[in-house]
């Protein structure tokens, strides 16, 4: 009985103590745990050399798409894709039959516009001019003449009106007896001899025929005078008049017309005319080159030296503007464009050293320099940023475009002051503040920190923190877990 009792007693024990050293271990465990559960890190004084990094791709600092600027079939492609070309050669042309006659109009239309200016310009030759002065006395002598044929048919007129005077009267009988005289002798003369063989052909029997016809015209105008004009006469007298006036009109424009002409020889072109005459000739040559430029447009010309890229044309094809016909590359200068942070661009500046990781040359070593840096930013993915551009220095190693890199931008170079790594530094960045979580009595308490230099590792803590202080690394999650704890999970 004593010795079951004695049993029980020591199995009692042995369970109570057995409880107490799970709960021992428990505890420390937890405790253990608990000083555990965060990676730290002892801050510490240091040098560091400011860097920003970005990520970004090798491309040709020059790059040229290429159009045709006319329409119509490609005749020639004159290149391929990796060809290496110089400025101003051609690379590709349209079909310029067309084009090249339209060039030739233009150039004839040119010369046509040019040598009536010369022509408005040149002073008149002296052979021309007398010329024009002997048009115009022939045409003076005409009128004259035609005023003279005028007066004469209106002084004809008058007279058939008015009749014959008393003066023609006598005249007409006068010339009436002379030519019944006349007749009477040649009748005497021709009967002394008629009797004689060929009397027909002797002087005596012309001569009293001739006198018969005066006889009878003496006879005929003698009755003309006694007799009224008739209206036929009248009106043949007036038409002689209009004909003569109508023939004065005609010499007085010619007058006009030659008058004119010796005094345009004489004065030269009007202001007008020649301004006119100048107009057409810039005219005909602004449509000569026009038409240069459109043949111009038919060819597609290098305009740098480079390595064809791209070539999205054929023979035979249209030419079309929905994509370039050939894309030149210069791949002598290459240039790296990356975005930067906000926060971190104010460190960046033209000018800085940069140091390239282009990942398919691990081993190479290549350098640059920033040479611009966006005054505006870009949104990416909410983030602001802005562009910088590197140019990489001369180099042997064989970069080609498209090549990813890394550039590595040197801002600044500090000794003798406090870093922290970077992953344990957390940004506001609705705020901009920066903290840490500083081990105060074992535990993590949110520290704000004044920041400096930084590079892809550290970065100085120009206040906040003193050299020996240790931080812990708190991840959101532990972040989360640490407030609950401290603040009862609120």
């Amino acid at each position: 009985m004593r010795r079951l009792l004695l049993t029980l007693i020591i199995a009692v024990l042995l369970v109570v103590g057995g409880w107490f050293g799970y709960q021992r271990f428990v505890v420390e465990a937890q405790t253990q745990s608990d000083a555990t559960s965060f990676e730290t890190v002892q801050v510490a004084r240091g040098s560091i050399a400011s860097t920003v990094s970005a990520t970004g791709s090798i491309e040709p600092e020059d790059e040229v798409s290429l159009l045709f600027r006319s329409v119509g079939p490609v005749d020639r492609v004159l290149v391929a894709v990796g060809d290496t070309v110089q400025q101003g050669q051609v690379l590709a042309e349209l079909d310029t039959t067309d084009l090249t006659l339209a060039l030739a109009n233009a150039k004839v239309a040119e010369e046509i516009a040019a040598a009536q200016l010369a022509k408005l310009e040149t002073p008149p030759d002296p052979m021309d001019v007398a010329a024009a002065q002997a048009a115009v006395e022939v045409a003076q002598a005409s009128v004259a003449s035609a005023e003279a044929a005028l007066r004469s048919a209106q002084a004809a007129y008058q007279d058939l009106l008015a009749g014959p005077s008393e003066t023609e009267r006598t005249i007409n009988e006068a010339q009436l007896r002379q030519a019944e005289v006349n007749l009477k002798q040649a009748q005497q003369a021709y009967n002394k001899i008629k009797d004689q063989p060929d009397s027909g052909l002797m002087p005596q029997a012309a001569q009293l025929e001739q006198a018969t016809v005066n006889y009878e015209v003496a006879k005929a105008q003698v009755a003309r005078t006694e007799e009224p004009a008739t209206q036929a006469q009248l009106a043949q007298a007036f038409n002689q008049i209009a004909q003569a006036q109508s023939a004065l009109r005609n010499a007085q424009a010619q007058v006009v017309n030659a008058q004119n002409n010796l005094d345009k020889l004489l004065d030269g072109p009007s202001s007008e005319d020649l301004q006119i005459a100048r107009a057409q000739v810039k005219q005909a040559q602004l449509n000569q080159l026009q038409a240069e430029n459109t043949l111009a447009n038919a060819r597609i010309v290098a305009p740098i030296n480079g390595v064809v890229s791209q070539v999205n044309i054929k023979a035979g094809e249209v030419a079309s503007n929905a994509r370039p016909a050939v894309v030149l590359s210069d791949l002598e200068r290459f240039e790296m464009r990356v975005l930067v942070d906000e926060i971190d661009v104010r460190q960046v500046a033209v000018g800085q050293n940069v140091r390239l990781s282009v990942d398919a040359l691990p081993d190479a070593e290549i350098t640059g320099q920033v040479v611009e840096l966006s005054p505006t930013a870009s949104n990416v993915n909410g983030v602001v940023a802005y562009e910088v551009t590197i140019v990489p220095n001369p180099t042997d190693a064989p970069l080609r475009a498209g090549m990813s890199a890394t550039a590595i931008i040197t801002t600044a170079n500090v000794d003798d002051v406090i870093l922290v790594p970077n992953r344990f530094i957390t940004l506001d960045r609705n705020t901009g503040e920066a903290y840490v979580y500083k081990l105060v009595s074992g535990q993590p308490v949110k520290q704000a920190v004044e920041l400096g230099l930084r590079n892809e590792r550290s970065s100085q803590v120009l206040a906040g923190l003193d050299a020996g202080d240790t931080l812990a690394f708190v991840t959101a999650s532990s972040e989360e877990q640490l407030r609950g704890a401290l603040f009862g999970g609120n």
